[in-house]
């Protein structure tokens, strides 16, 4: 195997923290299933199976939101028919891991999760996101120490920007606009509450990055 794959790879598997992925990348891997279909056992991820998984998987391609679709699949592709996705996946899960397709691979071909589902795999929890008066919230020195650096953070790396959450009593939480160079610990808490229920894709995703960074603990 190309030796700077083992070694990108042995990279990207120390900082998941996953004992899996890492005995994956490490070599356990060097056996004679190199496929696609057992990368995604080998990362706990389910194969997209049911027209439920797909109906899903449609939606989230379709979305004006999701700028990783699949080259020469474009979302009207997918308007009446989920057979492209389905079928691109099918000749992808066949054939061999490439570091370069992976995410894809991830993104489209599995079952679709939450993010706050796939936290375990990375050793990690959501922080207490609690905002109601009275309600004690053992996490709030944490959320008052990341309020503090968002500003710092956000200009080291600007993709780390959230967005306040706009809500009403009986409304679903939509997102308003870029939070610029301040952000309150009420406002981490409820876009962090509001991400919890995304669509997990893969974890280079700048979502899943964002929610790693502002509302987990180890």
């Amino acid at each position: 195997m190309n030796p700077a794959f083992l070694k990108g790879s042995a990279a990207l598997a120390a900082a998941s923290g996953s004992a899996t992925a890492g005995a994956y990348f490490a070599g356990a891997f060097n056996g004679e299933d190199k496929s696609f279909r057992n990368y995604l056992k080998t990362i706990k991820r389910d194969e997209a199976s049911t027209s439920e998984d797909w109906a899903k998987l449609k939606e989230l391609y379709s979305s004006d939101s999701n700028a990783d679709r699949i080259p020469n699949i474009t979302k009207e592709n997918l308007t009446s028919n989920i057979k492209p996705l389905s079928d691109w996946c099918e000749s992808k899960l066949k054939s061999n891991y490439n570091d370069a397709e992976k995410n894809l691979v991830e993104s489209w071909c599995s079952k679709s999760v939450k993010i706050s589902e796939r936290l375990s795999y990375f050793g990690l929890s959501s922080l207490n996101t609690a905002t109601t008066g009275g309600t004690t919230n053992a996490d709030d020195s944490t959320w008052d120490t990341k309020s503090s650096k968002y500003g710092a953070d956000t200009t080291s790396d600007a993709t780390l920007k959230i967005h306040e959450i706009n809500n009403g009593s009986s409304a679903p939480k939509t997102l308003g606009n870029e939070l610029g160079s301040t952000a309150t610990k009420e406002q981490l808490k409820k876009w962090c509450d509001w991400a919890k229920d995304q669509a997990y894709q893969h974890e280079e995703s700048v979502l899943f990055k964002r929610y790693k960074h502002w509302c987990t603990k180890k």
